[in-house]
């Protein structure tokens, strides 16, 4: 009797400790929620943050919210950076993330080149007189692009060149290596299951090259304009002469030289570029042993010469073969040489 009585009264207590733990978690929410009321209320006025706005719909009471921002002690209700992107709106027009467009004061730009100002360059004769004077003005690119597509021209053509047949052995290729050198144990020397492993002479290669393609892809239009830039900006390198049909009667070097120095260039110290129109079978055989001279035609020139040539001597002839190339009607001719001679 005495043990279910203790038993009762135990259960009991219980419930009304129960109930009275609940009854203050309620008191105590209540309180917390009464306070952050007060809370929004002070630090926000009279505004709130959604404040619903019921309206009757078919006789339903469905509570509508305005998604409004709070404005700060100012007044203004835009953070700092909308408040600049406002600004800037205003100023140029333009929405966040888009870039003003540049234009001059001739016209806008159109596409990624635009026409050079242009140069003028003095005729010389076989003698080194001079005759006459050409202008020289190409499609090139904008200044702000010219560096880059220039040097993506000059990467795109010395990766071309570049064979990629190298080629080494790893541990599984070489010849060899099928016997475990010693026992695992009881040798004093450290673990070897191979004599073909690249620790030791003989082995094989660790990361060793594999044949690979080092080629890029570039545009024909972005490799034209490359060019044409390149040439542009060595126009004051340039020496225009005549054409030189039945100048070099024999395949001389002598002839050669002298005919370059009376034109105003140091083929035994700077390095020469001489372009010529068709075939000219004396001269290209005059050119052979001048060590710092090349020799080229205008469809057909490398982005390496242009770059590396101190002095450019030109046929008038393949002078206008390379403006209509290059120059204003750019697109409608296409070089079937232009290929080959990147990657030649």
């Amino acid at each position: 009797m005495l043990d279910t009585s203790y038993h009762a009264i135990g259960a009991e207590g219980r419930e009304e400790r129960k109930s009275s733990l609940s009854l203050s978690s309620f008191l105590v929410a209540i309180a917390v929620g009464v306070c952050l009321g007060f809370g929004c209320v002070y630090m926000t006025g009279s505004n709130l943050v959604a404040a619903p706005a019921f309206t009757a719909t078919r006789g339903a009471m469905v509570p509508q919210f305005t998604n409004q921002r709070i404005p700060d002690i100012t007044g203004n209700a835009y953070s700092r950076q909308q408040n600049e992107a406002i600004e800037k709106f205003k100023e140029t027009g333009l929405r966040p993330g888009r870039q003003q467009r540049v234009e001059e004061e001739q016209g806008a730009y159109k596409g990624k080149s635009i026409i050079a100002d242009p140069v003028e360059l003095q005729v010389k004769n076989f003698d080194g007189e001079v005759v006459g004077s050409e202008s020289l003005s190409l499609k090139v690119a904008r200044p702000e692009t010219a560096k880059g597509l220039v040097h993506r021209y000059l990467m795109y053509a010395r990766n071309s060149m570049r064979a990629g047949t190298a080629s080494t052995k790893t541990r599984g290729e070489v010849r060899g290596g099928g016997k475990k050198p010693y026992n695992q144990k009881k040798t004093g020397n450290a673990r070897q299951g191979s004599r073909r492993t690249p620790l030791r002479p003989g082995g094989g290669v660790i990361f060793g090259p594999k044949p690979r393609d080092f080629s890029v892809d570039m545009n024909q239009k972005e490799r034209r304009i490359a060019m044409a830039t390149a040439l542009q900006s060595a126009s004051q390198d340039f020496v225009v002469v005549e054409n030189l049909d039945g100048k070099f009667d024999a395949p001389k070097t002598k002839g050669m030289v002298e005919f370059l120095s009376r034109v105003g260039t140091k083929p035994s110290e700077e390095k020469v570029l001489l372009v010529v129109e068709g075939q000219k079978r004396n001269a290209l055989l005059s050119a052979r042993n001048v060590d710092k001279l090349k020799i080229n035609k205008p469809k057909s020139l490398r982005i390496v010469d242009v770059l590396g040539a101190d002095k450019i001597v030109i046929e008038k002839g393949a002078f206008e073969t390379m403006k209509s190339i290059f120059g204003q009607s750019a697109m409608g001719i296409e070089p079937a040489e232009e290929v080959e001679a990147a990657t030649a």
